[in-house]
């Protein structure tokens, strides 16, 4: 055999690999192992060429063929991790980087494999471990470093991420990506001046980096310059246009631009990139419900459940959604199906009325379990047969289904599907809540703030300013209907508007104070829609493009009948948005307001 041969024939493959000639390199391969059967780095080179082909089936059986003739081979060990890796096997890539290690305890690259696969899997604690010992092992591993500070990113441990990625770009100052990912963590911490500062030392010293060019379009969605912030994602997709986030945030600008066609185009392309991706389907299922195009939006919605922000939530509820979740083609007559809230208040308000539809239609006992603050509320509902708040044990349940799937179960088309009872809900008479009326006086309930964790919290609120016209009115009772911190801020009217918020301990007693009052004047939160749910007249002030329930334009909804919308014309103008309430407010109680 001529090692001359055997040389010529390596140095061929290895030429047609670095050319993308992935059928002559294998061919060479398959040539040298004619020539030498028993050569385990043969295989392990024959197999990264057909992974490279996606071909994993193959590739894997060529890794075997490799360790069997050489069990501590480690290259073979580590292609094989990332093989399995690539498949999202993830147990099996842990073993064999695991092994990996062990037969070199020095592979630093093995350690940095090892960490990605955990935080593939999300086990964030033991990825820092694997890549604080691929550090440990050679300290000038920036890429480690980088990866650190990325999982601590994902950990929402921005000021820690921010203190890595500095350390990697000591280690290695020409690392330029960490500009992008330091600017992407000062966006989160809203610091968005030294985000575009990191972010544009990203761009300036690599042109090309795709990621920094959307993560500054994130910026300047975040400050509400929509049109540069597409401009950045399309520059971000024309550099890379397989960048499934960067259409997914096109999407975004566009949709806060009004484009909705193109935000549904640009959603979509993300999701064909990357059909996983959760929150474009769900940023999608969004845009499809403000058309009312629910066929598609309920579908869509269902993405809601792979979020992030949803984890901890089915983790809190484990024995719950361990349990088999209701399907449209489920016979469960005569069993017991668990309704459960998922997220807001108002979600779960705005829901419930479907409920009696959902029994009727499969014939079964409903449990509800719900937040503390609504059982009083929904004891309303004679069709729950089982009623727990989440302080309480939950009940012995066949199948469970959150309260804002109902719709999707059942297959509602249309808002002319939407259940005819009105109110669904109702509101007792709460002695300790009873008010004086009189005749000179109208009594109006406000509510100007929202839940800061809930979507487009910035968008939805206003200031307690804008209600001084009927503050200082001397034909006005104004209530306060604002629980939490923000209702501090009447302290400074003083006295002027009447606070009865300590009373309102669940949002049955809110409804009863609601009930006496002539209007209600609420921001985008859960009291609108209990105003709406017991058929209480509601005013809403809307942002330009409201959350997806109120739609893009109209004054009505036929989701509450009661209520009367009023939106802004300008983004985050709300002077316009009360000078039309206040002229209606005044025609309509023939009173004037200045």
């Amino acid at each position: 055999m001529s090692r001359k041969l055997i040389e010529n024939l390596n140095n061929e493959a290895f030429e047609a690999y670095n050319k993308k000639q992935f059928k002559i390199a294998q061919q060479k391969y398959e040539e040298l192992l004619k020539l030498e059967p028993n050569a385990s780095e043969h295989y392990c080179n024959l197999g990264v060429i057909l992974k490279t082909q996606k071909r994993y089936k193959e590739a894997f059986e060529v890794y075997i063929k490799a360790l069997k003739i050489n069990s501590k081979n480690q290259l073979v060990l580590n292609n094989l991790g990332n093989l399995f890796k690539e498949v999202k096997d993830y147990k099996n890539a842990i073993k064999a980087f695991s092994d990996a290690i062990k037969l070199n305890p020095k592979d630093f690259n093995a350690y940095n494999n090892l960490g990605i696969v955990y935080e593939a899997i999300n086990d964030y604690n033991k990825a820092i471990v694997a890549y604080k010992e691929a550090v440990r092992v050679n300290p000038n591993y920036s890429k480690a470093i980088n990866n650190i500070g990325v999982v601590l990113y994902k950990q929402k441990k921005y000021e820690q991420a921010i203190e890595i990625f500095k350390i990697a770009l000591k280690v290695d100052p020409e690392y330029n990506e960490l500009y992008s990912n330091i600017g992407a963590c000062y966006n989160k911490l809203k610091n968005y001046e030294l985000a575009i500062q990191n972010l544009e030392k990203a761009i300036q010293l690599n042109p090309k980096n795709a990621g920094a060019y959307t993560n500054l379009g994130n910026v300047y969605n975040k400050l509400f310059d929509y049109k540069k912030a597409a401009k950045l994602h399309e520059k971000s997709i024309e550099l890379e246009p397989k960048g499934s986030n960067a259409y997914s945030n096109l999407g975004t600008s566009y949709k806060n631009l009004g484009y909705i066609n193109k935000a549904i185009d640009s959603y979509k392309k993300a999701i064909e990139l990357n059909p996983n991706f959760e929150n474009a389907h769900f940023d999608l299922a969004t845009i499809y419900l403000s058309k009312n195009d629910f066929k598609n939006g309920w579908s869509e919605y269902e993405w809601r459940f792979k979020k992030e922000e949803m984890l901890a939530h089915i983790f809190n509820n484990k024995d719950i959604f361990s349990q088999p979740m209701l399907r449209k083609e489920d016979n469960i007559e005569g069993k017991t199906l668990l309704l459960h809230s998922e997220q807001g208040f108002g979600d779960s308000i705005q829901f419930i009325r479907f409920l009696p539809n959902l029994k009727e239609k499969f014939k079964c006992k409903i449990a509800v379990k719900c937040r503390d603050e609504l059982k009083e509320l929904f004891k309303t509902i004679k069709e729950i047969d089982i009623l727990t708040n989440r302080s309480e044990p939950t009940p012995a349940f066949d199948y469970h289904l959150p309260i804002m799937s109902m719709p999707y179960i059942l297959n509602m088309q249309s808002l002319n599907d939407l259940p005819k009872q009105m109110p669904y809900l109702t509101a007792f008479n709460d002695k300790s809540l009873k008010i004086e009326k009189s005749k000179d006086k109208i009594d109006i309930g406000i509510c100007w703030s929202a839940s800061v964790t809930g979507e487009s919290y910035e968008g939805k609120v206003f200031d307690l300013k804008y209600f001084e016209p009927l503050i200082n009115h001397p034909k006005i009772n104004l209530y306060s209907l604002q629980v939490g911190n923000e209702n501090e801020q009447i302290k400074k009217y003083n006295g002027k508007i009447i606070d009865l918020t300590s009373k309102l301990t669940d949002f049955s007693k809110t409804a009863s104070l609601v009930k006496q009052l002539d209007l209600v004047i609420s921001s985008d939160t859960s009291v609108a829609h209990l105003c709406g749910a017991i058929n209480a007249p509601v005013w809403i002030p809307l942002q330009k493009y409201p959350d997806w329930r109120w739609t893009n334009k109209g004054e009505d909804t036929k989701w509450y009948p009661s209520a009367k919308l009023f939106r802004q014309k300008t983004a985050r103008v709300w002077d316009s948005v009360f000078q039309s309430l206040y002229a209606k407010l005044s025609k309509q109680f023939k009173i004037k307001i200045k």
